[in-house]
C-alpha cells in the first residue's frame, strides 16, 4: 500500500537523503517540498509518499507505538535516521526524526502522487493523458494492471536508472486503481509532448527543436529497406530527412513535373514513414533508424497535366527499381471517381498486377482507404460517425486484393474540448467497406493512428484537432521544418514504416510474409470490440464480425507480438509454394495439389495444461494475378487467378484422416465445411481475400491434438483458360501460426525451438516443417 506523510506547519519534514524507491522498509516514492494544498487558504506543507508492504505495516505500527511512548524530555542526539536501516546501536524508535517532523500519516490519494502544478491536475471524470513514472522492475505489474482496467498506454517507454516514464490515457478513477493495484507508480505529472511544445513556441524555437532532433538521428546503413513514397514529392532538404533521402532517389513520373514537393503532403508522409509520430521522440535522445526513403511524384501539381493513376503507379515502380533494394511502397493517394463499392478498378487491378509481378518476387503496397470529404466550408458531420462512416466507401485503389489496405483509428484524446472519437475507435474521417457489394473482400486490413477531430459548438460539425494529430516533417524546411498530419494518409505512412522495419529485422522474408505478419499481429481495441457486441445485438454474429472487419480490419498491429516470441506466446512461419492446377485427362485444367504441414507443437505441455484456455491464430498470405474483366461477367470469384485457404486438423483426428478429408479439393469453399467450432470469425467470413486469418480459442488439451494444417487451392481464372498455360505455374504462400497460453504456465517457445532444426530457425520466429 502507499501512505502519505504530511509535515507540521512551518516544520520541514525529515526524510533521509539515502531514502529512495529501492531502499529497505519504507520506500520513498516522491517528496514534495512546500506542496500546495487544494484550498488556497491552507498553508503549504512538505509531503512524502511511501510504499510499504503488508508485512511492513506491522513494523510501522510498532515503531509509532514506541515513538508515542518515548519520553518527551530526552534531548535528541546526532544519529542517522535511516528509513531503511537505523543501525544496531540506535535506542530510539525507527524513523524517529520522520515522526518528530510529521503531523499526519494517512493513506495516499491520487493527488499525493501529483508533482506537477495543481492547475494541471485532471479535475473532470473523463479521460486525460497522464505522464506516469514507475519503479524499475515493476513495468510488468503496471502493464498487467493497465490491461485489467482496460487503460491505454500510449507512446514509448523511456527508461532511467530506477524509473520508467510513459504516457497513459485514463480517468482519475482508473488511475487511482492503477496506483493502488500495481504498487509501481512513484509520480504523476501532466503529460507534455513535443507536439504541444512545438505548437506553442516561436518559429525560431521550432527550428531549434527540429535541429535538436536532427542532430541525434543516426541514419540507417546502406542496403537497408526503403519506403518508397508515391505522393506529391518530398523535400529531401528537410534536416530530419536529408540523411535518409538523397536527391538521386527522388523521381517524377512526368518530365513536366519537378521532383520537389508541390503540395506538402508527400514530405509529411515521408516523416511518418521514417519516424512514426515525432511527438514520441525525445529531442536529445539518439534515434537509430533502420530504414531509408525514396520519393516518386505521382500526383500532378496544380496546372500540370494529369497522368492516369494506374500509369503513374507502374511508371513509379519502373523508376525506383532501376536500383536493386528491398522496399515497401507507400501510397497515401486515392483515385477519386473510381468505384467506391468494392468493384476492382483499372488502378486497383494494375496495383494487384504489380504486387503479383511474375509470381516469383512480389511487391508490397501499403494503400490508404481514403477519407470522408471535408473542407473548411463543408466540415465533417458528426452524424456520419454514428455508424462509423457507413455511407462512405473505401476509395480506389485500396480494394486491391494484394495490397495492405490501411484505415485510421485514434488513441489521441487530449484537451478539454469534446472530441468525435473515443480512445481506440475509428479516426473520424476514415472510410469503411460496410456498404460494399457482398462478394467484395472487406477492407481495410489494419488500422493505425490518424488523429482526432474536435466537435464545433452546436455539435453538428467537427474539425481536425491540432493537439490530437501526428507530428511529422514539413516541406517548409527553412522556416518551419515540422508540421501536423493525420487521417488515413498518416496511418498508411506509419504502416509502411512498420513493414519496412520488419523487412530490416528479417531480410530474408518474402513480402507476402511481411504483409501476413503485420496483419497477424493486429489486435482490436476494447472500443472496437464494444462496437462488435452492440452490432451483434442488432444483427447476427456473422454480420457483426463482418461489420467489424469492414470498419477496422484486424485492428492495430502489436509491435511486441510482431517482432518477437515470448515464453507464453510464439509465432511459427512457413514459406512455400504449390501448383494449384494441372491439365486433366479431358484436356482441361483441374486442381492438382494441397500441402499438409505437421506443426512442431508442444503436445505434452499443452496436454498438461488440460482445460486451460489457449489461443491459436492462423494467417495465410499470398498474391494473385488479377482478371478485372471478370467483374463485368459478374464473376467475383474469377477475379483472382486462384485462391487458397487453410484447414486445421481436428481433435482426435489422425494426420491421414485430416488429409483425406480435405483432399477432395472441391471447386468452392464448401469442400471443408465439416463443423469446426472454436473459431472467432468462422470460415464464411474469413475467406475471399489474399490474407486469410482467424483465431481459435479452446482448452489446451484439444489444441495439443490439432498439430496439422493444410493449405488448399480454390479455383480461379487460371483454371478456366487452358491456352495461357497458367496451369503450369506454381504459386507462393506464407503460412503463419501463433499460439498464446496464460503467462507463467509453461515456456512453450523454448519447447518448440528445441524441436526445430537449428538451420531452420529465424530469430524471433519458428518456421514450420513439412
Amino acid at each position: 500500500m502507499t501512505i502519505a506523510v504530511e509535515s507540521r506547519v512551518s516544520v520541514p519534514l525529515f526524510v533521509s537523503p539515502a531514502a529512495r524507491a529501492t531502499t529497505q522498509g519504507l520506500k520513498l516514492l516522491n517528496f514534495q517540498s512546500n506542496a500546495a494544498k487544494p484550498q488556497q487558504n491552507e498553508p503549504s506543507l512538505d509531503l512524502a509518499s511511501f510504499f510499504i508492504s503488508r508485512s511492513g505495516v506491522k513494523s510501522l505500527n510498532s515503531a509509532i507505538e514506541k515513538y508515542t511512548d518515548w519520553p518527551d524530555d530526552t534531548e535528541p542526539e546526532e544519529f542517522e535516521d535511516l528509513l531503511g536501516d537505523d543501525g544496531d546501536d540506535s535506542k530510539r524508535p525507527r524513523n524517529f526524526k520522520l515522526f518528530e517532523s510529521a503531523a499526519l500519516i494517512r493513506p495516499a490519494t491520487l493527488r499525493d502522487f501529483w508533482t506537477d502544478g495543481l492547475d494541471r491536475f485532471p479535475r473532470k471524470r473523463g479521460e486525460a493523458i497522464w505522464e506516469v513514472w514507475t519503479r524499475a522492475g515493476y513495468e510488468d505489474a503496471f502493464e498487467k494492471a493497465a490491461e485489467t482496467f482496460e487503460v491505454s498506454l500510449t507512446g514509448r517507454v523511456t527508461q532511467f536508472i530506477e524509473t520508467a516514464v510513459r504516457n497513459v490515457t485514463a480517468t482519475p478513477e482508473d488511475m487511482q486503481n492503477l496506483v493502488r493495484v500495481s504498487g509501481a507508480v512513484v509520480e504523476l505529472r501532466g503529460a507534455s509532448s513535443f507536439v504541444s511544445d512545438y505548437m506553442n513556441v516561436s518559429l525560431a524555437a521550432r527550428r531549434t527543436l527540429a535541429a535538436d532532433l536532427a542532430e541525434n538521428i543516426v541514419t540507417a546503413p546502406s542496403g537497408t529497406p526503403r519506403v518508397t513514397v508515391l505522393d506529391t514529392g518530398v523535400n529531401h532538404r528537410n534536416p530530419l530527412l536529408s540523411g535518409s533521402l538523397r536527391r538521386s532517389r527522388c523521381y517524377t513520373v512526368s518530365d513536366d513535373w519537378a521532383i520537389s514537393d508541390h503540395d506538402g503532403h508527400g514530405t509529411k508522409m515521408a516523416g511518418v514513414a521514417l519516424f512514426g509520430d515525432l511527438s514520441n521522440l525525445q529531442p536529445r535522445a539518439t534515434t537509430q533508424l533502420l530504414t531509408s526513403l525514396e520519393s516518386v511524384v505521382v500526383a500532378a501539381p496544380i496546372g500540370g497535366i494529369d497522368v492516369p493513376a494506374r500509369d503513374a503507379i507502374q511508371k513509379a515502380v519502373e523508376l525506383v527499381e532501376s536500383q536493386d533494394a528491398a522496399r515497401v511502397f507507400c501510397l497515401a493517394q486515392t483515385a477519386p471517381g473510381e468505384p467506391e463499392d468494392g468493384r476492382p478498378s483499372s488502378t486497383s487491378a494494375a496495383l494487384d498486377q504489380l504486387a503479383y509481378s511474375d509470381g516469383k518476387k512480389g511487391r508490397l503496397f501499403c494503400v490508404a482507404v481514403g477519407n470522408v470529404d471535408h473542407s473548411e466550408d463543408e466540415p465533417y458531420q458528426v452524424a456520419d460517425y454514428i455508424e462509423r462512416n457507413r455511407r462512405h466507401g473505401v476509395q480506389s485503389p485500396a480494394q486491391a486484393l494484394n495490397a495492405l489496405a490501411v484505415g485510421a483509428i485514434t488513441r489521441k484524446v487530449s484537451g478539454s474540448s469534446p472530441l468525435v472519437a473515443s480512445d481506440g475507435d475509428l479516426s473520424p474521417t476514415s472510410r469503411t467497406s460496410q456498404e460494399w457489394e457482398a462478394r467484395a473482400v472487406k477492407k481495410p486490413d489494419i488500422v493505425m493512428e490518424g488523429g482526432n477531430f474536435e466537435v464545433d459548438p452546436g455539435g453538428v460539425f467537427s474539425r481536425a484537432s491540432a493537439q490530437n494529430l501526428v507530428l511529422t516533417t514539413s516541406r517548409e524546411a527553412e522556416t518551419s521544418p515540422l508540421a501536423m498530419t493525420g487521417e488515413t494518409s498518416a496511418a498508411t505512412a506509419a504502416a509502411s514504416g512498420l513493414a519496412a522495419k520488419l523487412m530490416a529485422r528479417y531480410p530474408k522474408f518474402r513480402v507476402e510474409t511481411v504483409r501476413g505478419l503485420v496483419v497477424h499481429s493486429a489486435e482490436w481495441t476494447p472500443a472496437m470490440l464494444q462496437q462488435q457486441r452492440e452490432l451483434e445485438q442488432a444483427t447476427t454474429p456473422n454480420d457483426a464480425w463482418a461489420a467489424l472487419l469492414a470498419r477496422y480490419g484486424w485492428g492495430i498491429p502489436n509491435e511486441q507480438r510482431l517482432f518477437a516470441s515470448t515464453e507464453s506466446s510464439m509465432t511459427m512461419v512457413v514459406e512455400d509454394d504449390l501448383q494449384p492446377y494441372e491439365l486433366g485427362d479431358d484436356n482441361r485444367p483441374k486442381l492438382k495439389e494441397m500441402k499438409y504441414f505437421k506443426l512442431p507443437w508442444p503436445t505434452r505441455e499443452l496436454a498438461q495444461l488440460n482445460q486451460t484456455q489457449v489461443e491459436m491464430r492462423c494467417t495465410l498470405s499470398y498474391f494473385v494475378e488479377p482478371d478485372p474483366h471478370a467483374i463485368a461477367r459478374n464473376r467475383y470469384d474469377r477475379y483472382p487467378s486462384h485462391r487458397l485457404k487453410f484447414d486445421i486438423k481436428r481433435f482426435n483426428e489422425t494426420d491421414t484422416k485430416a488429409q483425406l478429408r480435405v483432399n477432395a479439393l472441391g471447386d468452392d469453399d464448401d469442400s471443408t465445411s465439416v463443423a469446426d467450432d472454436g473459431w472467432l470469425i468462422g470460415r464464411r467470413v474469413r475467406v475471399g481475400g489474399t490474407v486469410v486469418q482467424d483465431t481459435w480459442t479452446g482448452p489446451a488439451y484439444r489444441l495439443a491434438d490439432r498439430d496439422g494444417i493444410s493449405v488448399i487451392p480454390v479455383r480461379g481464372w487460371w483454371g478456366d483458360i487452358r491456352q495461357s498455360e497458367r496451369y503450369r505455374r506454381k504459386v507462393r504462400f506464407s503460412l503463419i501460426v501463433s499460439m498464446r497460453i496464460p503467462e507463467g504456465s509453461v515456456n512453450i517457445y523454448q519447447v518448440v525451438r528445441a524441436a526445430v532444426p537449428a538451420r531452420a530457425l529465424v530469430e524471433g520466429a519458428v518456421p514450420v516443417t513439412t
